[in-house]
């Protein structure tokens, strides 16, 4: 079994849903100590101990510059300095630029982007405490392409982009490197219309016809953290399963 994380502190946010959940496990069957950041506590705190040693949760609405500042400090005060952020929390809402209402706009812009900015400048101390750090945020292929319906969620990750790409120019001084997953489409309720159960996004025309597994995107993310990708920082990582490519004969 590989050991990339052994000794490191690895905090993961929206830990608790389908593809955070994948998250968790993998750093933690790497060595890391992962602290399950998540707004529901005890969905949190569940994980973590199903996870077992070197786990520990801790409570975490991402929009909150007081609750990142504590999450920090509650992982430094259990594992140690911060090695490793991934900013994973995500809202989602469907609606276009007439249809969406201006709450669920400001909803998604705050969770995806103004989530991320608040997680990258409240562990920045905590990676320099640490002597490195790398920080990777998950975006998406609708921060690449446009994405008719989902305008909130689109608009939230492009400007991830340039969060990403700054922030690396920024830190890279500091030994802290930002980098950004893209993934294509998940299997996870992210990938289905709430109201209808229906994919947003089919993928049968894809050249690999299928949903991404959580796991392997998971995989993706470790190596983009891990010292594999040591040459690497403010790049984009795409695991989009063909989308790019458009419809395939």
């Amino acid at each position: 079994m590989s050991s990339r994380f052994t000794a490191r502190t690895v905090l993961v946010t929206g830990a608790t849903g389908a593809l955070g959940e994948a998250l968790a496990r993998a750093f933690h069957a790497e060595g890391a100590h992962v602290v399950v950041a998540a707004r529901d506590r005890v969905a949190g705190e569940r994980l973590a101990r199903d996870l077992g040693a070197r786990a520990n949760a801790v409570g975490l609405d991402v929009t909150s510059e007081e609750q990142w500042q504590a999450a920090v400090r509650h992982a430094e005060e259990v594992a140690g300095p911060v090695s490793v952020l991934v900013n994973n929390a995500a809202n989602l809402q469907v609606g276009t630029v007439e249809s969406v209402p201006v709450d669920a706009w400001r909803a998604v812009i705050d969770t995806n982007l103004t989530g991320s900015f608040l997680g990258i400048r409240a562990v920045v101390p905590s990676m320099v405490r640490a002597g490195a750090g790398s920080i990777v945020n998950i975006s998406s292929i609708a921060g690449l392409h446009a994405a008719p319906g989902l305008v909130a969620y689109s608009a939230s990750k492009w400007a991830l982009r340039g969060l990403t790409r700054t922030a690396a120019a920024e830190l890279a001084r500091k030994s802290i490197r930002v980098n950004a997953v893209h993934p294509g489409i998940i299997d996870t309720p992210l990938a289905y219309d709430p109201a209808t159960h229906q994919e947003l996004v089919p993928v049968d025309g894809f050249a690999i016809p299928r949903q991404a597994s959580t796991a392997e995107i998971a995989q993706y993310v470790l190596f983009v953290a891990s010292e594999d990708a040591a040459f690497s920082t403010g790049s984009e990582f795409i695991a989009d399963g063909g989308f790019a490519l458009g419809p395939v004969a």
